[in-house]
């Protein structure tokens, strides 16, 4: 087949395009067979919240901009309508596009760095105002899939288990009887079977949801296709070793390891993070399509500084087969000492100490400067730079606000350091995905985009889930 631009090679190529749509916030007690991105108490009901496409932005209350690698202003994008098209080229090396909206002296923001726009994709962005939408036309799509239910599952091994059960990337089933049969209920169609050896504890009946995370040595394991009076014979784990929770620099709060099976993660053994506590794991070496992850949260001490951690590391077999502790926490990444972040005269937004400068990542910070009745409330996502060059705006009053902030006091900054191994795209979703919440109305609480890109309630809990298997190392900090 011939097509039209192979028979005329001179017929101009389509210039590549951002395109970014925009919706705007809105609550209903029926979702019907729109999108829900969070639900809302009100009047004593449930409320799911919506999105509305039908959106009239305003000319002079509601900005798209393009800015320089230095922040300056390049040009101001005409919002004409819920779509808004711009040319790749127009944006700038390094530079940002940023989103903003005022409300009442109230300035809210989203910049995002053009190696992070979506170029064959749409960039959604929502919003929401005092007044809520008539005659709403709603976003859809991209909710949770109805869940089966699989019943009387029987698990064997060929030695006598202590917990045997049934794992899902989105439900687990553990009980202490061998000869028990599993139901369980999941939006997945395939199960990880395992074996445990029991923990103190474990009684001779089904393990509480309370227990479920408690630390188990896996023994035996299988993957199936899930249905109803499935037989499943697990397959023996020979290769162990053990690991050991630090007794420094880290204070966990958790630590577990994961199984890649087919990028879908799956809890293969909760660890135990206690200082010094150690057990048993068993791995399969010999399954190509199986990659393993060492997972942990709580904090890490650097030079003093606390910061929250969220971690997975994808472990080699010469780390699986060496035995797993403190230093398989983090791959070759040095942890920035804080700093009083502030705001110099320039428009630099010094976020932390340049002692991790140059390593791979991206992050997130958002900050919020008020002088007299005027706040700004400004979110940017960039690449991992301890000196932040704010983008700024198309008013010198709001430019002015934000170069005198000086010192700040409100702002929250999560770094997220990333390997070669690493799905950057997916990265950088996990991390807007779990600073957005639309049923959440406080606008105050900086942990949350004001002016987030879209996500469904399910995205958000898959993109959580599938954080689990994405190479990452990822610091927080916030004040208040």
């Amino acid at each position: 087949m011939t097509t039209a631009a192979a028979a005329n090679p001179s017929q101009p190529k389509p210039t590549p395009k951002y395109t970014f749509d925009f919706a705007q916030f809105y609550t209903q007690l029926s979702a019907g067979n729109c999108s829900i991105f969070g639900k809302r108490i009100a009047g004593g009901k449930e409320l799911s919240v919506l999105a509305n496409t039908d959106v009239s932005l305003s000319l002079d209350r509601d900005k798209l901009l393009i800015q320089y690698a230095d922040g300056v202003v390049k040009e101001e994008v005409p919002l004409d309508g819920s779509r808004q098209q711009i040319n790749q080229t127009d944006v700038p090396e390094g530079g940002y596009v940023t989103f903003y909206i005022e409300l009442l002296d109230k300035y809210f923001a989203t910049s995002i760095q053009k190696k992070y726009l979506k170029s064959n994709d749409i960039n959604w962005l929502g919003y929401e105002k005092v007044d809520a939408p008539n005659n709403p036309r709603c976003v859809t799509g991209n909710n949770a899939p109805a869940t089966t239910s699989y019943n009387a599952i029987s698990i064997s091994t060929d030695t006598a288990p202590g917990i045997i059960g049934v794992a899902t990337p989105d439900s687990r089933k553990l009980t202490a009887n061998p000869t028990q049969s599993i139901d369980i209920e999941s939006s997945f169609s395939v199960g990880l079977g395992v074996a445990h050896q029991a923990a103190s504890g474990d009684g001779e009946v089904e393990i509480p949801d309370s227990d479920l995370d408690n630390p188990r040595e896996i023994t035996d394991y299988k993957f199936f296709n899930l249905s109803d009076n499935a037989t499943e014979e697990l397959d023996k784990l020979i290769e162990s070793n053990s690991w050991t929770a630090p007794a420094n620099t880290y204070n966990l709060t958790s630590a577990a390891l994961y199984a890649d099976y087919q990028q879908t993660p799956y809890i293969w053994q909760n660890l135990p993070h206690s200082a010094s506590d150690t057990i048993t794991y068993r791995y399969d070496p010999d399954i190509n399509n199986l990659d393993y992850f060492l997972t942990a949260e709580g904090s890490v001490d650097a030079s003093g500084d606390q910061w929250q951690l969220s971690t997975a590391q994808q472990l080699s077999d010469t780390q699986l087969s060496a035995g797993l502790g403190r230093t398989d926490l983090a791959d070759s990444v040095t942890v920035p000492q804080q700093e009083n972040a502030n705001i110099d005269g320039s428009g630099t937004l010094t976020a932390y100490g340049n002692g991790a400068d140059g390593q791979a990542g991206i992050q997130r910070i958002a900050y919020q400067a008020t002088e007299s009745s005027t706040t700004v409330t400004h979110v940017i996502y960039a690449e991992a730079n301890a000196e932040q060059t704010i983008p700024m705006f198309d008013d010198n009053g709001i430019n002015a606000v934000i170069s005198g902030a000086d010192t700040l006091s409100n702002y929250d900054i999560s770094v997220m350091y990333t390997s070669d191994n690493t799905d950057q795209r997916q990265a950088l979703a996990a991390l807007m995905a779990e600073h957005t919440d639309p049923g959440q109305s406080d606008i105050t609480d900086l942990s949350l985009d004001n002016l987030p890109v879209l996500f469904t309630t399910y995205e958000r809990e898959q993109l959580a889930r599938q954080k689990k298997i994405i190479d990452h190392y990822q610091i927080s900090t916030s004040n208040p």
